[in-house]
């Protein structure tokens, strides 16, 4: 009789052991995978969210720059453009000169469209204003928007701060006023300044201390505070009329917070002093105007 004999390794199947063993290599890959193309999403969210938000930045500078240098507009010579506004106010857009007001600017030009433009004549659509507001349906983030004579429009989606200063030649000898700073050497400094109790006119050189720069130690909280620059009073008050440059600064912000992230920068923007203490990555921009329309 013949008798076969069977491999019975060839029928063996896989232990508990060695299927747990293999389980746990898996989950652990596979948490490693996710681990890894959750990080690489969120950083990728980020990254798309400070682009957004630099773009809208340099997008609001370029047009803002480019209106204020154009204020004061007047082929005709009629004297009618300028800047007409430079009064602080609150989203609601009512003058404010508290913590709560924002910087902002009103200006014309003999710019219109069409047969509004160069007629010597101030028409609807040659004022322009800039100032801060919270967009519809309202989020809490101040935005920075354009008025051109329809209404404040959108210009830049979460602007958390907004800043203007103006130099001035108010003895019209055709050069920018200027103080002697207390710093070595006791240079000459251009007065940058701002209308402090809302009547339209400058009063107050932003440099507080009298150093030549305007930074944290013109501000009373100093570094991690928020504020107004208090800033050294003017020796008279000058007309908005004999402005002649504007210092412009943007603070933006990013739509969505990083839960890792803490920004405990303190910016300087214009007269205000602003340590967000949350967790947002921020930009600010600042850039100084000629106003090439305006007696320079």
């Amino acid at each position: 009789m013949m008798h076969i004999t069977l491999n019975s390794n060839k029928s063996k199947g896989f232990t508990i052991i060695e299927l747990l063993i293999a389980i746990s290599i898996s989950s652990i890959v596979m948490v490693a995978l996710y681990q890894t193309f959750n990080s690489q999403q969120k950083s990728y969210l980020i990254q798309e969210d400070v682009a957004t938000m630099q773009q809208g930045l340099r997008a609001s500078m370029l047009l803002l720059a480019n209106d204020i240098r154009m204020a004061g507009y007047d082929s005709q010579l009629s004297g009618n453009f300028g800047i007409t506004d430079i009064r602080p106010r609150d989203i609601s857009n009512v003058v404010d000169t508290g913590l709560t007001g924002h910087s902002s600017i009103t200006l014309t030009g003999d710019f219109g469209n069409g047969a509004f433009s160069d007629n010597g004549v101030l028409d609807t659509d040659e004022t322009i204003q800039y100032s801060l507001y919270d967009l519809a349906p309202a989020d809490g983030n101040t935005d920075l928007a354009r008025d051109s004579g329809g209404g404040r429009q959108l210009l830049a989606e979460n602007i958390l701060g907004f800043g203007l200063a103006f130099a001035f030649d108010d003895d019209l000898d055709g050069e920018l006023d200027t103080y002697t700073a207390v710093n070595p050497g006791a240079t000459k400094q251009i007065i940058w300044a701002i209308d402090s109790n809302g009547d339209n006119a400058l009063d107050t050189n932003l440099d507080t201390n009298l150093d030549g720069v305007i930074d944290v130690n013109d501000s009373p909280g100093g570094p991690g505070s928020n504020g107004i620059i208090v800033g050294s009073a003017l020796a008279s008050n000058v007309a908005i009329s004999n402005i002649r440059a504007v210092r412009i600064w943007v603070l933006a912000q990013t739509d969505k917070p990083e839960p890792s992230f803490n920004n405990t920068n303190t910016y300087i923007i214009g007269k205000y002093v602003i340590t967000p203490n949350n967790s947002r990555r921020m930009r600010l921009l600042s850039k100084t105007i000629k106003c090439r329309n305006l007696g320079l």
